[in-house]
């Protein structure tokens, strides 16, 4: 059993990120899969470090019989050879313990690339191996939001403030929404964000007011393109529009992790309309995203209806996001205290050797995910890792 060394992150006065020790990691639980060579060392490791693929086929890997983790990916292009794949992979915590997870090449993670076996080389996210993050801001602005608005803001920059003095490589962009996108501003730095949530076009702005209208360089074309999003939705309550309008509009990095974090206090409407449901949502970010949720009300008082009155923290649970529930007018609301700052830290760059790294040519990417009480696959489909 190979002893995992979780190293201990360093971090500013302002934020704590996350702390584990040492830890032998116990995967007896797993049958021993001949997806793994049992005669491979790291002294074989070849191109890049990255093992040679193992014999063997899904079949050989224990059932997904719980289906309960859902990590993000991001693809790219590695540069010490042109057959290298990189993936940024996370979201990797089991919800029954609350614990991140350790992914171990040929124990409790497993790749296949078109349906055939790949050998991974691992390595956790940390100072010598910066990781890319793309995170989205994503506020319903109706009138029920008034007592909560200015409090979601000061906590947003807070927390960009945060993340950004964290180390790593990140942006922030944020999207409002009532009906239809009516305000955003593409990815920026902290700096950018704040002055977004505080003013427009020089004059200050409170409220639910603050996500309303356009920021940044593109604002205009955001703008057209917000007028033709969801036409005719009506004023509804609908995070998956706003996550919607991000993941086509705004210039997402390639092998960044993406992530969002949308706010609300009423449920996901999508008016009987599929294609603006939380299954859709969920269909569509599987393995790409993960949404987290603050949800700023009462539960009990709702009538949970699917395709009309959903609840919102769905998104998160099907994208191994997490969830959050803060006081109606958000007073509590600490935003580096969320499960959104682990689920960054204890990302993965995961490496293996492509059979066709053209750009014109697309993949089918097979990840198999185990842990004690928990286990997840994620199928991710048409992916080029060129873009």
């Amino acid at each position: 059993m190979r002893s995992l060394l979780l190293k201990v992150l360093a971090v500013s006065m302002l934020l704590l990120l996350v702390t584990v020790g040492c830890d032998d990691e116990d995967y007896s639980f797993l049958s021993d899969p001949t997806y793994d060579d049992p005669d491979y060392s790291d002294e074989d490791a070849g191109s890049c470090g990255i093992p040679s693929n193992p014999s063997g086929s899904e079949g050989s890997l224990p059932p997904i019989n719980i289906g309960n983790i859902h990590p993000s990916t991001s693809f790219s292009l590695g540069e010490c050879s042109p057959n290298c794949v990189e993936i940024n992979v996370s979201g990797l915590f089991n919800p029954i313990t609350g614990e991140p997870i350790t992914p171990v090449y040929g124990e409790n993670f497993f790749l296949f690339e078109d349906g055939e076996p790949r050998g991974l080389k691992i390595t956790r996210v940390d100072s010598s191996n910066i990781l890319l993050a793309d995170v989205v801001f994503t506020v319903d602005n109706s009138g029920s939001m008034g007592p909560e608005a200015d409090s979601i803001a000061a906590g947003i920059v807070r927390f960009a403030q945060l993340l950004e003095a964290s180390g790593l490589d990140i942006r922030f962009g944020c999207v409002g929404y009532y009906g239809q996108p009516n305000g955003a501003i593409n990815f920026t730095t902290a700096e950018g964000l704040e002055a977004f949530l505080n003013e427009r076009n020089g004059v200050p702005v409170t409220g639910t007011n603050r996500t309303v209208g356009y920021g940044g360089s593109d604002a205009d074309e955001l703008e057209t393109a917000a007028q033709t999003f969801a036409p005719g939705f009506g004023y509804n309550e609908n995070g998956v529009i706003g996550i919607r309008f991000a993941d086509e509009n705004f210039d997402w990095r390639s092998g960044a992790s993406r992530q969002y974090i949308n706010f609300t206090d009423e449920e996901t409407q999508p008016d009987g309309i599929e294609e603006w449901s939380t299954s859709f949502l969920c269909d569509l970010m599987a393995g790409r995203a993960n949404i987290h949720t603050v949800f700023s009300d009462d539960t009990t008082g709702y009538n949970w209806v699917d395709n009309v009155d959903e609840r919102p923290w769905e998104l998160s649970e099907c994208t191994g996001g997490t969830v959050a529930f803060v006081q109606g007018n958000a007073s509590d609301l600490d935003l580096s205290s969320l499960p959104i700052v682990g689920s960054l830290t204890n990302s993965y760059l995961i490496e293996f050797i492509t059979s066709n790294p053209d750009c014109d040519f697309y993949h089918t990417i097979m990840i198999y995910i185990y842990d004690e009480g928990a286990n997840g696959f994620i199928e991710i489909t048409s992916i080029n890792y060129c873009s």
